[in-house]
C-alpha cells in the first residue's frame, strides 16, 4: 500500500503531450524582448535632422558654389581705396562666407592668444608667491598676519562727532531740550 501511494500520482497524472492544445499554436508561451519604439523613433529623427535637414542642402549649397563661383583667385592688395577684409583671403566663397561671419581674423586670433598667455602668466607668478609664502611660514613656523591699514583723519572726525552726539543726545530717536 506504501508503494502503490508513491507509484500512483506519476501512474495517475496525464501526460502532457497527451493534452489538447488549446490555441493550436507552436509554443505555449510568449516570448518577451525588448522594445523597440523608442529606438527606431530615436533613429528616425536623428537621420531626419542630421541627413534630411542638416547634410543635403548643406551639401547642394557647396556644390552650387563650386560649380558656379569656382575657386577665387587672390589679386594684389590695392594700392587706392580700402584695404580688403581678413575674410577676402579664404580661397572658396563658401570658406569667405564662413570667416565673415562665424570666424575670427588672425589678428583678433593672435589677440586672444596673447591676453590669454599673459593671463596665464600673472596667475602663475601668483602661484609661486604664495607658494614661496606658504614655504617660509613653514620654514619659520609662522603664520598669516594682517597688516595694520593706515586710518583717515576724515574717519577720525566722523568718529569724534558721532561720540559727542551720543554723548550729548540721551535716546536716539528722540531730541529732547535740557
Amino acid at each position: 500500500m506504501g508503494a502503490l501511494s508513491k507509484v500512483a500520482p506519476t501512474l495517475l497524472r496525464p501526460a502532457l503531450r497527451l493534452m489538447p492544445s488549446t490555441r493550436l499554436s507552436h509554443a505555449a508561451l510568449f516570448r518577451k524582448r525588448p522594445a523597440q519604439l523608442i529606438v527606431n523613433r530615436i533613429k528616425d529623427l536623428s537621420h531626419f535632422y542630421m541627413i534630411g535637414i542638416g547634410f543635403l542642402p548643406w551639401l547642394a549649397v557647396v556644390t552650387y558654389a563650386h560649380l558656379v563661383y569656382g575657386p577665387c583667385e587672390l589679386t594684389d592688395i590695392p594700392k587706392e581705396g580700402p584695404a580688403p577684409h581678413y575674410w577676402q583671403y579664404e580661397r572658396t566663397p563658401v570658406r569667405q562666407w564662413w570667416a565673415k561671419w562665424f570666424g575670427v581674423s588672425d589678428m583678433e586670433h593672435h589677440e586672444r592668444n596673447l591676453a590669454y598667455y599673459e593671463k596665464q602668466g600673472i596667475v602663475s607668478r601668483w602661484r609661486q608667491v604664495e607658494d614661496r609664502v606658504k614655504h617660509l611660514e613653514g620654514e619659520r613656523l609662522d603664520y598669516k598676519g594682517w597688516s595694520y591699514q593706515p586710518v583717515s583723519s576724515t574717519w577720525v572726525d566722523y568718529g569724534r562727532w558721532q561720540a559727542v552726539r551720543m554723548r550729548d543726545q540721551y535716546e536716539q530717536h528722540g531730541h529732547y531740550t535740557q
